[in-house]
């Protein structure tokens, strides 16, 4: 696997993505792609009001670190209030919800080890949300679709309701179908990854404004920084 070089300037080679099924702005630091699988890292911005669903990432743990507002994480039924500078690592496996009760954005960084396909997960959720119905916890009402995109992302992504065992009975002829119809659970223009000959974007939000909790939540001043220390 080819390791690209990580843009020193605060240039991102990936454009921000918007679900407005979960409230969530995306932009990636880090993807697999740059780190051999290891890890990917976005920038995160929270809408009031914004709510991630309960799920459970399989194959990777998931590491928030807030910079700036209030995120509610739920997990294994427990709340947990995090503020700026404050970490929370939810294990694989582990039933998990996040919720803005503030009433104010919330910035942050977001990580999950090892990387798997976590980042194009996330780019065809950001899609289903843009471009087609769904419901409020962003699954996507056609069943086609329901089954090409949570069965390509079974390792990455379960949700919690209905039961897993059902889900693995009901998943795989969706899918099955899904491919003789055309359907793609994750359509080329729902990437985030901008052509080699782009400029590249503007970093979602201006990482100087939150050192403190940068440096208090493990990263150092910029997470461009090569070699940054994960979060504990």
């Amino acid at each position: 696997m080819t390791i690209l070089k990580i843009p020193e300037n605060g240039i991102s080679r990936y454009r921000a993505t918007f679900n407005p099924a979960t409230g969530e702005h995306i932009q990636y630091v880090l993807t697999g792609r740059e780190t051999a699988g290891s890890v990917t890292r976005f920038r995160w911005v929270d809408e009031p009001g914004g709510k991630i669903a309960s799920h459970t990432h399989p194959g990777c743990s998931e590491t928030f670190t807030i910079l700036d507002g209030e995120a509610v994480l739920i997990v294994d039924g427990k709340e947990v209030t995090l503020q700026a500078g404050e970490t929370a690592v939810v294990p694989p496996g582990a039933v998990h919800a996040e919720e803005n009760r503030s009433g104010s954005l919330i910035h942050g960084v977001v990580e999950l080890r090892p990387a798997c396909k976590s980042a194009e997960l996330h780019d065809a959720l950001a899609g289903i949300g843009k471009e087609l119905p769904h419901r409020d916890s962003g699954v996507p009402k056609n069943l086609l679709q329901l089954g090409a995109t949570f069965w390509l992302f079974r390792d990455e992504l379960r949700a919690t309701d209905p039961p897993v065992w059902l889900q693995n009975l009901m998943l795989p002829p969706l899918a099955f179908c899904a491919r003789i119809a055309g359907v793609q659970g994750m359509k080329p223009h729902w990437s985030s990854i901008l052509p080699d000959d782009s400029p590249g974007c503007e970093p979602l939000f201006d990482e100087s404004r939150f050192a403190y909790a940068l440096v208090k939540g493990g990263y150092g001043h910029g997470l461009h920084h090569h070699g940054a220390p994960h979060p504990h």
